[in-house]
């Protein structure tokens, strides 16, 4: 059996007005609020179901306390995405031969596909991506021996550029990266019909998700 990685999930606390904003004008902003602490309560509950170890990794104001949670914490540290991401896993590895970082953007990320990133790392690989439909990321594992600051930097964050530039910059730092399975964030109203037919077909996937949907009408046929 491989040895246990660390998932470190990236959120913010649920506040109005500060999660989800480009869904306000389909939806309120207290509408959105409640559905960012949905999907990430709907993805915690089942990562903490699987064999790896979980954290939260919270983008916090200055001053601010982050909220009460059942798994080990931390503040998110840096002047972009990617110096945050690369210290959140470097603080994982320290107890930890990979870890991987996920969006709570992504409320159905099935448990499997975290296995397959760690599996392909246990087997020799660097760097895993899980691409994003938008040309980013919803997922990057790495093993600790490949986690460098390099692997982050330069990078033209929230744009279609982000996975085409972390493989190139794999490549140039001579890491062996893999693909998983191409999957979706949730950030705007195009977004909401194609999460509402999934929970129509997979109603126990995201049950706090799939209730707001119901409660709001955006659940779609199966």
């Amino acid at each position: 059996m491989r040895e246990r990685g660390c998932v470190v999930v990236f959120s913010k606390p649920a506040r109005p007005g500060r999660v989800k904003t480009r869904l306000i004008g389909d939806l309120s902003a207290a509408q959105t609020a409640l559905l960012h602490q949905a999907f990430l309560d709907d993805l915690m509950e089942r990562l903490s179901g699987g064999r790896n170890e979980v954290w939260l990794a919270w983008d916090l104001d200055d001053g601010e306390e982050p909220p009460s949670a059942e798994v080990p914490a931390l503040r998110q540290r840096g002047r972009d995405l990617g110096a945050r991401l690369f210290q959140a896993l470097e603080e994982a590895t320290l107890d930890h031969e990979m870890a991987a970082a996920v969006g709570s953007d992504h409320p159905e990320l099935p448990l499997a596909r975290i296995d397959e990133a760690f599996d392909h790392l246990s087997s020799g690989i660097d760097v895993v991506l899980g691409p994003a439909g938008d040309g980013g990321y919803y997922l990057v594992a790495v093993r600790r021996a490949a986690l460098v600051p390099e692997l982050f930097e330069d990078i033209a964050w929230s744009t279609e550029r982000v996975l085409a530039d972390t493989l190139a910059r794999c490549r140039e730092l001579g890491l062996e990266s893999a693909l998983l399975e191409l999957g979706h964030d949730v950030d705007t109203p195009a977004d909401l019909p194609r999460l509402g037919s999934y929970l129509a077909l997979y109603p126990e996937a995201c049950p706090r998700t799939r209730a707001l949907f119901d409660r709001w009408g955006l659940s779609q046929a199966p």
